[in-house]
């Protein structure tokens, strides 16, 4: 329920939340699964890219733009929630676990972005470091990098940004203590978030398109991620009946990822990867990592007579500018 209005007029009184919220036993419930569901949800993929010591077909510019839009929702919703917040922090313990059940949101997204975060230095420490060109002829820019520096330097870049849009919400928490003064800025956080949320997987498409299969990206972590996505879009529109920007992003996001699921999926049974639902998951979670190295082998001309073309692979290999292909 939104607070009442006040000196900071209409606009700030229904984007900030001041009241707590009762929901039912069934609602409590849900809420419950998303937080645990969105606490585990990037585990899968970081053990794929363990198990298989290899990030290739998972795209950094993804997990990157994945990263800068789930720590500026946090912020966005830790704004338009904070006089819940400070009011659930205002009488004993007991009351401060109750109130939880208002900022359930909050939770869920604020575990979401912490397990997908993982993924990135698991992702960095096991890429193929080939070169990575950036060329930019209208500013005379030319440089290239190997694929963990330039990885590296994007995860730098990340926390500069998220830090940055951080660091006046927390002076003004600290100095006011309410969410009115910020309620314009967390609104104008949502426009980015939505506009990150809609670009995000495309160069994981690109990526998936490139590599041919799915190789180190999971199933489990995008394939779960699309099904909630789904759930929430329904509730949205049938229960809460939310307005068209907070649904329509997230829906693009998750057709998405069922599309690349889907061309991964055909790709990987095209090639002999798997057939069925039962050798996807040995895939997922077994030890795949020398049948994996063994259909690359075979793509690259490594077995069955490969010959010349074969031992000098690495020789022919030219600087890469695919930086969103993985490793």
């Amino acid at each position: 329920m939104s607070a009442p209005l006040g000196d900071d007029g209409g606009y700030a009184a229904v984007s900030c939340l001041s009241e707590l919220e009762t929901p039912g036993t069934a609602a409590t419930a849900l809420g419950v699964c998303s937080i645990i569901t969105s606490a585990f949800i990037g585990l899968p993929q970081a053990y794929k890219i363990y198990q298989r010591k290899s990030a290739r077909g998972v795209s950094f510019l993804t997990l990157g733009l994945g990263n800068v839009g789930a720590f500026l929702y946090v912020l966005n919703l830790t704004i338009l929630h904070y006089n819940q917040i400070a009011l659930a922090s205002s009488r004993d313990f007991a009351f401060w676990v109750k109130a939880q059940r208002s900022l359930t949101f909050v939770w869920v997204e604020l575990l979401n972005a912490l397990s997908m975060l993982v993924i990135y230095p698991v992702a960095l420490y096991y890429a193929e470091d080939e070169p990575w060109r950036l060329r930019l002829d209208s500013v005379r820019l030319d440089i290239t990098l190997g694929t963990r520096q330039a990885a590296f330097l994007g995860f730098v870049a990340q926390a500069v940004v998220v830090a940055a849009a951080w660091l006046p919400a927390v002076f003004v928490f600290a100095v006011d203590g309410r969410c009115e003064p910020l309620a314009d800025y967390g609104n104008a956080l949502g426009l980015v978030v939505a506009v990150i949320i809609v670009l995000k997987f495309l160069p994981q498409l690109y990526a998936s398109l490139k590599a041919e299969g799915s190789h180190s990206l999971s199933y489990v972590t995008y394939g779960v991620d699309a099904v909630a996505g789904v759930v929430a879009w329904a509730q949205k529109v049938f229960v809460t009946h939310e307005r068209l920007s907070s649904w329509l992003p997230p829906l693009f996001l998750h057709a998405l990822e069922v599309t690349v699921l889907c061309i991964n999926y055909y790709n990987d049974t095209k090639r002999g990867g798997f057939v069925g639902f039962a050798r996807l998951f040995e895939d997922e979670f077994g030890d795949s990592s020398a049948r994996d190295d063994g259909r690359e082998g075979r793509e690259r001309g490594w077995e069955g007579g490969g010959g010349d073309e074969a031992r000098d692979y690495d020789a022919q290999r030219t600087a890469r500018t695919d930086y969103g292909a993985g490793g």
